[in-house]
């Protein structure tokens, strides 16, 4: 079934997430704050000027931006998506923030009469139509099935989860592995190195026994393409993914200390990933 969809925030992820839905039988409205951007999407969707025309009439309104202060900008603040929005819409947030924080924008969107679920999403192998995400929501099953038509445009798989909030705390629990394993692939690669031991025999044994996943395998060999070091290029790529590990493990920490988990392997992680990314360590 058609749905009339309202996109906000065309990053990297975004952007090829709301590519594939303009793709679709749904009606797309997106927004980014960013001209290029919205430039980008300049025949393929209806651009909006502002978020508030953006969500004007859209039955689902997908957010996916850097952070909570982002969303609450968006939903709360200079946005004003929440006032904008017809009563009834479903919010789906893709962005990753902290689970507290998902209870209380869930809270907010129900006083002013507007459905909430918490759907973040993590890249997997890219399938034939393009999908490229799992995707993971938190929320009533009607949310679930509102939503189902529009995520299974870009989702190898849609993954219901349980009540609000679940599905941001597996997301949660999914990038503390994926960064914690960045860290130790890179000083997989020093130590192999220090005995002249070639990545491509490294690598050859870690991917046989299964130690080496594919997004590890991608980030040792991208980084270590050229031996000068890394291009200025994939040097600012690595530079902002960087920065989205230290947020994501932020957010692992301070999950597992609310809940009395042992933090010191990620507290390490998080000293050593940005070095790591850099070919610094």
């Amino acid at each position: 079934m058609s749905r009339k969809v309202a996109y906000i925030g065309l990053g990297s992820m975004g952007a090829d997430q709301a590519r594939l839905i303009a793709n679709s039988e749904h009606e797309l409205t997106v927004f980014d704050v960013s001209n290029e951007s919205r430039a980008a999407f300049s025949g393929l969707a209806k651009v909006a000027d502002s978020v508030r025309s953006a969500v004007a009439q859209a039955e689902i309104i997908q957010i996916c931006v850097r952070d909570i202060d982002q969303v609450n900008d968006v939903l709360f603040g200079a946005g004003q998506a929440c006032e904008a929005a017809q009563p009834g819409a479903l919010v789906l947030l893709h962005s990753t923030v902290d689970v507290a924080s998902v209870h209380t924008v869930e809270e907010r969107l129900q006083q002013q009469g507007l459905a909430f679920a918490d759907a973040p999403v993590t890249r997997t192998r890219q399938h034939g139509d393009g999908q490229f995400v799992l995707t993971m929501l938190g929320g009533s099953s009607d949310a679930f099935e509102l939503a189902r038509p529009v995520l299974d445009t870009f989702s190898t798989d849609v993954l219901h989860t349980g009540a609000c909030g679940s599905a941001m705390a597996l997301k949660i629990a999914n990038n503390m592995m994926t960064w914690m394993q960045l860290v130790t692939g890179a000083l997989t690669f020093q130590l192999a190195s220090q005995f002249n031991i070639s990545y491509k025999h490294l690598s050859q044994v870690t991917k046989a026994n299964g130690n080496l996943t594919p997004v590890t395998e991608a980030f040792l060999g991208g980084s270590r393409s050229s031996p000068e070091g890394l291009s200025p290029e994939h040097y600012e790529f690595a530079l902002s993914q960087a920065g989205i590990g230290e947020k994501d493990l932020t957010l692992a920490i301070e999950a597992c200390q609310a809940g009395a988990i042992d933090t010191r392997m990620m507290d390490i992680a998080r000293e050593l990933l940005r070095p790591a990314m850099l070919n610094q360590l």
